[in-house]
């Protein structure tokens, strides 16, 4: 045991005593007797500068405080410290193991990082997060393990109580048992002094009120800025971690600065279980990601649980999920920073994080930086990053490089005050038109997403008519076809997205193009998750209100020629939609009336010119006859369907399958030249679309060919390969939830295995076929004839 073992085992007895560490003249004297066992108060006071009274007072307390049952237990006297403290150093046993708190978890990643700090030189370590983040428990926990001795220098919650330097010094010297000096700087000498020859934790907790807007000392408690300089001095041995929700910015002090992340879910896991919390692991996931982790709302809503919940956290979210800031201490957490923003009069940061909240954060997760640039609006561009940057060092935004959100809870209290601000309709218009110069094609599916966007942001201002105007903008493709947003939706499986868009601002309050294409996609998207009757209900309304837009000579003669095209095309799609709606029922008579109506308006205008102005359909769509081929063949009107398939056929071989209505035209034609025995071009035709499809993920038209294939091996007894095709093909509409095709599907596997003679699957499979086609279902008729019929041959 030597000198400094000596004084730190000394200083851990008195510690534990007085909750105070070894004052310097208690010091002393350790180290002179411990060095010298011939020296007297006397030659102590002297060589040190105090009266031997003094060094006597002293040295009789240091015995009697080291006498104490609850310190060594046995006299201590200047003559036999020594003896005393070697036998009891070398009888120390080894440490009991560390207690587990349950209440602090998570946090050993920390631990890890303010080590490596230390480890590389830092004195400082500022330890930054918003609100409730566990700031001041991770310092106090960190501190206490570390040191023996550790001191806090509080800072008031409010700017106004902030205690002046010289008073806190004046209270921890005396803690420390040193006299405090008359001016600061005498002062702080002595705290560093005593800094120099002990390790001692420091904690500065909530530094943020003693900071202004630019993150410096306000200027009535600059002289903090005297004290960090004293704690980064290097040679004292001690450590302090500052804890803040903003950073420090003071050029002249060289600090550390930590952003504690928030608690993993593996964390808020640990934590639950210990409080004894039945969990549902999605449900946890859930809010945890909600709050980002915070500490302090993991402790709030399980307490909130355990008191009102049985401990069931399911029961709780369900209860509380649409409404975050439920607790009230977590509303008032979010409420101050916010508050914070305005009182140091950050105005510009303030108004743009309540912009923010005008973003949804969902279908596309996160907003480009020119995104919050646009919600800038009254600000100097060359200012527009600061005030970013501003809210990125309090925590306030999340952002990974330059794609920036809000959490749940921040956005919930930034959309309640933009909400009540005379900026909310602006900043959704902003937001709007941000989102819609952002996207030039709809290439992929989050561009389609990207553009919906815009849609979100105009009906929270109720503006349905540019909400409508949103889904029926127009892009290029990625087979440079140019196409409304509500087709790219369909086009890639958002079909339920589409119905619950369009039915939103769906209402029938008037006649317009917008409103006719509306209820043209709608009935299309009916038709393809097999909602048929109301499908053809929609394809009715788009026709009668395209109608009602033609018969208004003023409205048609105050739009352009592009609108009075699609008005057109609407009127005539619905005939062609209409009739396709009645062929998914295999109501062959009625479809064939609406495509003959088509046919004769085609003939009619054929050889008029301009005949894309005069009926709406583009040049390359006038020999576009395969449902009457396909209806005709059905029909036993041989002749009549093979002219109608050869004319599509013609220009399919020379254009080739150019898009995904491209694609289901040329399977119809594959039927009708199945259905009239020209095997050799059906092939031809289905084995184009699965290509196709494979190329570009068309699912439902994929899955279309596969069984119309299989149908034709099963022709050819060519079992082995229609089996794998049926099950490919149903695999992939069960998926999808496509009714029409996927009834059809079961239907032909049925036929397939009836051929080989496996009644049992057979009779599975057309029951499967006839479910799906019943009046609770499709509602058709027609086809459950077809499949009974089938059952009986």
């Amino acid at each position: 045991m030597n000198v400094e073992d000596a004084i730190n085992f000394a200083s851990t007895l008195v510690h534990q005593q007085t909750n105070k560490p070894l004052s310097t003249p208690q010091t002393i004297i350790i180290r002179e007797l411990w060095l010298n066992r011939e020296l007297t108060y006397l030659s102590i006071a002297l060589a040190n500068g105090y009266t031997e009274d003094y060094i006597k007072q002293v040295g009789s307390k240091l015995w009697k405080t080291l006498s104490a049952k609850t310190a060594l237990g046995e006299k201590v006297t200047q003559e036999n410290f020594k003896v005393v403290f070697e036998r009891r150093w070398n009888l120390q046993l080894q440490p009991p193991p560390p207690i587990i708190d349950n209440h602090f978890v998570g946090r050993e990643s920390a631990f890890t990082h303010i080590n490596d700090l230390i480890n590389k030189g830092a004195k400082i370590i500022l330890i930054q997060s918003p609100g409730g983040g566990g700031k001041t428990t991770l310092a106090k926990k960190y501190l206490q393990n570390m040191f023996k001795i550790v001191i806090e220098f509080p800072i008031a919650r409010e700017t106004k109580d902030i205690a002046s330097i010289e008073s806190l010094l004046e209270e921890k010297l005396r803690q420390l048992g040193e006299e405090p000096g008359r001016e600061l700087m005498v002062s702080l000498q002595r705290l560093k002094q005593k800094l120099e020859t002990e390790e001692i934790g420091i904690l500065i907790d909530n530094l943020e009120p003693a900071l202004d807007a630019s993150g410096k000392f306000i200027e009535q408690h600059r002289s903090y800025v005297e004290l960090l300089r004293v704690l980064t001095d290097s040679k004292v041995k001690s450590l302090t971690l500052i804890t803040s929700r903003e950073k420090l910015h003071e050029a002249s002090i060289e600090i550390e600065t930590y952003g504690l992340p928030g608690l993993t879910l593996a964390a808020w896991q640990e934590y639950f279980n210990h409080q004894k919390i039945i969990i549902n692991s999605e449900s946890l996931q859930e809010i945890r990601d909600a709050f980002g982790g915070n500490a302090k709302a993991m402790d709030v809503i399980s307490k909130a649980i355990i008191q009102d919940y049985d401990r069931d956290l399911e029961k709780y979210w369900f209860k509380n999920k649409e409404d975050l800031l439920i607790e009230s201490t977590l509303e008032n957490l979010i409420k101050e920073q916010f508050k914070r923003l305005e009182e140091i009069n950050l105005h510009d940061a303030y108004n743009l994080l309540c912009r923010m909240g005008c973003y949804r954060y969902q279908d596309v997760p996160t907003v480009p930086e020119k995104g919050l640039f646009c919600l800038l609006w009254d600000v100097a561009e060359n200012k527009h990053q600061k005030i970013i940057r501003v809210l990125k060092e309090r925590g306030l935004v999340e952002f990974n490089h330059d794609d920036y959100w809000l959490h749940p809870v921040i956005r919930k209290e930034a959309i309640d005050r933009l909400i009540n601000s005379e900026d909310w309709e602006k900043a959704n218009i902003q937001a709007a038109e941000f989102w819609t110069e952002s996207v030039e094609e709809f290439k992929t599916i989050y561009d389609v997403n990207i553009a919906l966007e815009s849609y979100y942001l105009y009906l929270q201002i109720g503006s349905l008519e540019k909400s409508r105007e949103v889904i029926c903008q127009t892009r290029i493709n990625q087979f440079d076809e140019v196409e409304h947003l509500g087709n790219s939706l369909m086009r890639f499986g958002l079909l339920e997205k589409l119905i619950n868009v369009i039915i939103e601002v769906g209402e029938i309050d008037g006649y317009s193009f917008v409103l006719a294409k509306l209820y043209n996609m709608l009935g299309t998207t009916y038709r393809l998750i097999g909602k048929i009757r109301k499908a053809i209900e929609c394809y009715y309304n788009s026709k009668k209100i395209s109608g009602k837009c033609l018969e208004d000579k003023n409205y048609i003669t105050n739009i352009d020629s592009q609108d009075k095209f699609w008005i057109k095309r609407m009127n005539i799609l619905a005939l062609l939609h209409q009739g396709m709606c009645y062929l998914e029922l295999y109501e062959l008579e009625k479809s064939l009336i609406y495509f003959e109506e088509l046919y004769y308006l085609i003939n009619k205008n054929k050889d008029c010119g301009e005949i894309s102005q005069k009926i709406g359909l583009w040049e390359n769509e006038t020999d576009q006859f395969d449902g009457l081929a396909y209806v005709n063949s059905c029909l036993n009107k041989r002749n009549k369907a093979e002219y109608f398939a050869n004319i599509t056929y013609e220009r399919i071989s020379r254009t080739g399958i150019s898009g995904w209505g491209k694609s289901f035209e040329a399977i119809l034609i594959g039927i009708t030249y199945k259905n009239i025995g020209d095997f050799e071009k059906a092939f031809e035709m289905y084995s184009k679309c699965v290509q196709f499809s494979k190329n570009y993920a068309f699912l439902q038209c994929e899955a279309k060919s596969l069984y119309c294939l299989a149908e034709l091996y099963r022709i050819q007894n060519n079992f082995k390969i229609a089996l794998t095709h049926h099950q490919e093909s149903i695999e992939i509409l069960e998926k999808i939830g496509a009714k029409c095709d996927l009834a059809e599907a079961y239907f032909q596997l049925a036929l397939t295995y009836q051929k080989m003679e496996n009644k049992a699957n057979s009779e599975e499979y057309f029951h499967k076929a006839m479910d799906l086609w019943s009046p609770q279902q499709i509602d058709a008729p027609k086809q459950i004839e077809r499949v009974l019929k089938a059952m009986n041959d």
